[in-house]
Protein backbone atom coordinates (compact mmCIF):
# COMPACT_ATOMS: atom_id res chain seq x y z
CA UNK A 1 0.00 0.00 0.00
CA UNK A 2 1.31 3.44 -0.90
CA UNK A 3 0.67 6.24 1.57
CA UNK A 4 0.98 9.82 0.43
CA UNK A 5 2.72 11.92 3.06
CA UNK A 6 2.17 15.40 1.63
CA UNK A 7 -0.39 17.64 0.04
CA UNK A 8 -1.06 18.10 -3.64
CA UNK A 9 0.65 21.38 -4.43
CA UNK A 10 -1.90 22.70 -6.94
CA UNK A 11 -5.00 21.94 -4.91
CA UNK A 12 -6.41 22.88 -1.55
CA UNK A 13 -9.54 21.58 0.09
CA UNK A 14 -11.29 21.53 3.42
CA UNK A 15 -14.23 19.38 4.44
CA UNK A 16 -16.32 18.24 7.36
CA UNK A 17 -18.94 15.63 8.18
CA UNK A 18 -21.19 16.18 11.20
CA UNK A 19 -24.54 15.01 12.50
CA UNK A 20 -26.75 17.90 13.49
CA UNK A 21 -28.80 20.73 12.06
CA UNK A 22 -28.52 23.45 9.45
CA UNK A 23 -30.09 26.84 10.12
CA UNK A 24 -30.20 29.59 7.54
CA UNK A 25 -29.25 33.04 8.83
CA UNK A 26 -32.87 34.07 9.40
CA UNK A 27 -33.68 30.91 11.38
CA UNK A 28 -30.67 31.22 13.68
CA UNK A 29 -31.42 34.89 14.33
CA UNK A 30 -35.03 34.03 15.22
CA UNK A 31 -34.04 31.08 17.45
CA UNK A 32 -31.53 33.25 19.31
CA UNK A 33 -34.00 36.15 19.60
CA UNK A 34 -31.75 38.53 17.67
CA UNK A 35 -33.63 41.65 16.62
CA UNK A 36 -32.92 43.99 13.72
CA UNK A 37 -31.91 46.55 16.36
CA UNK A 38 -29.34 44.12 17.78
CA UNK A 39 -27.87 43.55 14.33
CA UNK A 40 -27.44 47.28 13.75
CA UNK A 41 -25.45 47.71 16.98
CA UNK A 42 -21.70 48.29 16.64
CA UNK A 43 -21.10 45.55 19.21
CA UNK A 44 -23.20 42.93 17.38
CA UNK A 45 -21.30 39.70 16.74
CA UNK A 46 -23.41 36.64 15.91
CA UNK A 47 -20.31 34.42 16.18
CA UNK A 48 -19.95 35.45 19.82
CA UNK A 49 -23.66 34.88 20.53
CA UNK A 50 -23.52 31.37 19.06
CA UNK A 51 -20.26 30.60 20.87
CA UNK A 52 -21.81 31.59 24.21
CA UNK A 53 -24.92 29.49 23.45
CA UNK A 54 -22.81 26.42 22.67
CA UNK A 55 -19.88 26.92 25.07
CA UNK A 56 -20.95 24.23 27.56
CA UNK A 57 -21.58 21.65 24.86
CA UNK A 58 -19.39 19.54 22.60
CA UNK A 59 -21.02 20.96 19.49
CA UNK A 60 -19.10 22.35 16.57
CA UNK A 61 -20.46 25.12 14.39
CA UNK A 62 -19.59 26.29 10.91
CA UNK A 63 -20.61 29.30 8.89
CA UNK A 64 -18.77 28.88 5.60
CA UNK A 65 -17.76 32.09 3.89
CA UNK A 66 -20.23 32.95 1.18
CA UNK A 67 -22.99 30.78 2.67
CA UNK A 68 -26.08 32.10 4.40
CA UNK A 69 -26.41 29.53 7.13
CA UNK A 70 -24.95 27.71 10.11
CA UNK A 71 -24.07 24.05 10.60
CA UNK A 72 -24.29 22.94 14.24
CA UNK A 73 -23.57 19.40 15.39
CA UNK A 74 -20.92 16.88 16.28
CA UNK A 75 -18.37 15.16 14.11
CA UNK A 76 -18.89 11.49 13.37
CA UNK A 77 -15.31 11.00 14.56
CA UNK A 78 -16.60 11.79 18.09
CA UNK A 79 -18.69 8.60 18.35
CA UNK A 80 -17.56 6.88 21.54
CA UNK A 81 -16.01 3.41 21.50
CA UNK A 82 -18.93 2.04 23.51
CA UNK A 83 -21.59 4.11 21.72
CA UNK A 84 -23.77 3.04 18.80
CA UNK A 85 -24.57 5.36 15.92
CA UNK A 86 -28.16 5.48 17.14
CA UNK A 87 -27.08 6.51 20.66
CA UNK A 88 -24.79 9.17 19.20
CA UNK A 89 -27.65 10.63 17.14
CA UNK A 90 -30.17 10.45 20.00
CA UNK A 91 -27.81 12.30 22.37
CA UNK A 92 -27.21 15.07 19.83
CA UNK A 93 -30.92 15.39 19.03
CA UNK A 94 -31.87 15.58 22.70
CA UNK A 95 -29.34 18.29 23.49
CA UNK A 96 -29.99 20.41 20.39
CA UNK A 97 -33.76 20.20 20.92
CA UNK A 98 -33.27 21.45 24.48
CA UNK A 99 -31.36 24.44 23.06
CA UNK A 100 -33.40 25.26 19.95
CA UNK A 101 -36.81 23.58 20.38
CA UNK A 102 -38.40 20.44 18.99
CA UNK A 103 -39.16 21.74 15.50
CA UNK A 104 -35.74 21.16 13.94
CA UNK A 105 -34.61 18.68 11.28
CA UNK A 106 -31.53 16.52 11.81
CA UNK A 107 -29.24 15.00 9.23
CA UNK A 108 -25.64 14.20 8.46
CA UNK A 109 -24.19 17.39 7.06
CA UNK A 110 -21.17 17.44 4.80
CA UNK A 111 -19.36 20.18 2.95
CA UNK A 112 -16.18 20.37 0.96
CA UNK A 113 -14.46 23.51 -0.24
CA UNK A 114 -11.83 23.73 -2.92
CA UNK A 115 -9.61 26.60 -3.79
Amino acid sequence: MKIRGGFVSNSSSSSFLIYGVFFDDGEIEKLLNISDEDQESEDFDIWEIIEVKLEKSDFEYYHPEGFEGWYIGQSWSDVGDDETGRQFKENIEKELKSMFGDDIKFSTLSEAYYS
